[in-house]
């Protein structure tokens, strides 16, 4: 790849190991916040776009698939990938999942795939209470 390549980042999914509710209440109502910085300006993305979805923690229902474009622009030896998950509530504060926070340097072309959980020794993508899987492209 070029110094500086255009790349695209898909978030393909995300599995909600805690829904930070009590219980007796099976599910927890989330949205997802993306910001995504190459070269210039960040990219911020709100999943949905308004409202939240309704994701339970149990291993049958817990995973939820987007396959949504996150970022598209340049790169020129650094990416930063910043992706945060809140559960919603009424009646106290919201809860936020662990942040996912990851920062690619070097060659654009050694970043490209995809990138989930399980696939490295030490995995940033296998947190606490959620897990994310997106997938890095030239644009």
């Amino acid at each position: 790849m070029p110094d500086n390549a255009r790349i695209r980042v898909i978030l393909r999914w995300v599995q909600i190991l805690d829904n930070k509710e009590p219980f007796y209440k099976e599910r927890g109502e989330f949205f997802f916040r993306a910001v995504v910085k190459g070269d210039g300006t960040a990219q911020e993305t709100r999943i949905p776009q308004e409202g939240q979805f309704e994701i339970s923690d149990h291993p049958s229902w817990n995973k939820v698939n987007f396959d949504r474009v996150i970022f598209d622009g340049p790169v020129s030896g650094r990416l930063e990938i910043e992706l945060l998950g809140e559960e919603v509530d009424t009646t106290s504060g919201n809860d936020q999942l662990e942040l996912y926070r990851r920062t690619f340097t070097g060659e654009p072309s050694a970043w490209l795939g995809e990138h989930s959980p399980h696939d490295e020794d030490e995995d940033p993508e296998n947190l606490a209470d959620w897990r994310v899987c997106y997938r890095i492209e030239r644009a």
